[in-house]
């Protein structure tokens, strides 16, 4: 095949390599290609609709593809499908939230780019304390004594007015050694504990960094959120899939293209000068793409395992990056026959696991999409999805001991001893386990310090896009930073500054 000649060559159509892609088309008149292995945009989203699931594969492969397997499920999955008991649900492939709602990044970004989306923010959320679901409200957390209220009023203020230089140093403390000079009340400590180990993505706050928690937390608070009134958003219709379907349309409308079922090989080197891309397509041809400028929006790991010639990389970089600690999610799925919960939000709790792998418990977050998003669930039915929040490296340890099916157990005995109803309305249950969720976890020894600058080391017009790059808030909010990084490190100006408000790029 002849070989062909873009602007910018862009691997991975994840929302940073797509968010990247469009801003370099649209503002900067790139012509930009994006390519992407899988048949679906989106990376590590999918949205699943119910209906359309009729065969193992038609979950699994999608699921396979995010480095996610099912552990466990009721009934077994051949019985789910011949049963079709997912008729009429929609769920995502692991539960997903927009941290900070029709505020985030992702949606500044979109705005920016003239594709807006629609954005269901939460409105109520609640916390479980010694057996009893508290329903949060603005300046209400029931099971607080006023003693234990200012506080936990004290600690976060602090937070808020911490001057950035600080924020930096405590980068490399864990949220617990934060804490534990400041207080010492049970109460305050459960709080912190649940909420930070929740808004990183990680399972306890002696493991997150503390200032990964404090700028995260930050954002929501300057921006006027609050866990119960908008820190988190879902969207209807396709669901977040439809912020990669509006970045895809963008590239499109300025002469770029998204292909999908296109598999890299490697990235071509000359003289330690990125050259392009050598692609197999979905018919097994082989050529090459050519660009100045090549963008990898892949993890880390796999960028220089599998895409990088290894004598065009450093050996320092190459033993940074196979040391680099991801984070994966055990993120349990319920189709319920009634609804039983009736708080339309987030529910936050620890669950006491009586196993010697998980001496501190899980902390658990679930949703009732249902409840506040349409066409989540048939008509009188109810699906709950969960977040779980274990590194890569734990999650693979409960597998090959094969305790997943354990934590499936004591989740869904959790939920029927918290819910009346729940165990008589249970009509299936999926229990997908994800590595890799995020390619690098916010620990006091990673947090943006040990993540990657957008631009290769030592090989010209190499960029790195996605959450293995410099970001604060991870997830969707974390990438969509990441994206803007690397948009300003190709361009040399600052969209950063152009399109996200100071409290939200503050590093």
């Amino acid at each position: 095949m002849v070989d062909e000649k873009f602007d910018v060559l862009v691997a991975g159509a994840g929302l940073g390599g797509l968010s990247t892609a469009a801003l370099l088309a649209k503002d900067e008149g790139k012509k930009v290609l994006v390519v992407e292995r899988e048949q679906d945009t989106g990376g590590r989203m999918h949205h699943f609709k119910g209906d359309e699931i009729r065969e193992a594969e038609d979950y699994l492969g999608p699921l396979r593809a995010s480095r996610g397997r099912l552990a466990h499920s009721i009934p077994d999955l051949d019985t789910i499908l011949d049963q079709k008991l997912l008729a009429g649900y929609s769920f995502e492939l692991g539960m997903h939230d927009i941290v900070n709602g029709a505020h985030s990044r992702m949606v500044h970004i979109l705005n920016h780019l003239g594709v807006p989306v629609e954005i269901v923010p939460l409105k109520a959320c609640g916390f479980w304390r010694d057996g009893v679901l508290h329903q949060l409200e603005r300046g209400s957390f029931p099971w607080f004594e006023k003693q234990d209220h200012l506080e936990m009023k004290e600690i976060l203020g602090e937070m808020l007015r911490m001057p950035i230089e600080e924020v930096r140093e405590a980068n490399r403390i864990s949220l617990l050694d934060f804490l534990a000079p400041r207080t010492q009340n049970p109460k305050v400590l459960e709080f912190f504990d649940i909420l930070g180990a929740f808004t990183v993505g990680m399972n306890s706050a002696r493991e997150l960094s503390a200032g990964e928690f404090i700028l995260a937390t930050r954002m929501p608070m300057s921006a006027g959120l609050h866990f119960a009134d908008g820190t988190l958003g879902q969207m209807g219709g396709e669901s977040f899939m439809q912020m990669a379907f509006n970045l895809a349309d963008v590239i499109r409308q300025h002469g770029g293209d998204v292909r999908t079922g296109q598999t890299v090989q490697t990235v071509l080197v000359e003289d330690d000068v990125a050259k392009g891309l050598r692609v197999t397509d979905a018919n097994g041809n082989t050529h090459d793409l050519l660009a100045e400028t090549v963008v990898l929006n892949v993890p880390a790991v796999l960028a220089v395992e599998k895409l990088i010639p290894r004598e065009a990389l450093q050996a320092e970089f190459v033993e940074h990056v196979r040391g680099l600690k991801s984070g994966g999610a055990f993120a349990p799925i319920y189709g319920l026959g009634k609804s039983v919960i009736d708080i339309p939000g987030m529910l936050f709790t620890k669950v006491p696991v009586d196993d010697p792998a998980l001496p501190d418990g899980v902390v658990l977050g679930y949703e009732a999409h249902s409840l506040f998003v349409e066409g989540k669930a048939p008509a009188g039915k109810e699906i709950i999805e969960c977040w779980i929040g274990l590194s890569t490296e734990k999650l693979r340890e409960l597998e090959r001991a094969g305790k997943l099916v354990m934590l499936a157990e004591t989740i869904t005995d959790f939920m029927k001893a918290s819910h009346p109803g729940f165990a008589d309305a249970l009509e299936w249950a999926l229990f997908p386990a994800i590595d890799g969720v995020t390619s690098v976890q916010p620990t006091p020894e990673q947090a943006w310090d040990g993540m990657l600058d957008p631009k290769c080391p030592g090989v010209e017009g190499l960029y790195f896009v996605g959450d293995s790059v410099k970001n604060y808030g991870q997830f969707m909010d974390g990438v969509a930073y990441t994206a803007l990084l690397t948009t300003d490190a190709i361009t040399g100006k600052s969209y950063l500054e152009e399109i996200l408000p100071p409290y939200q790029r503050e590093v």
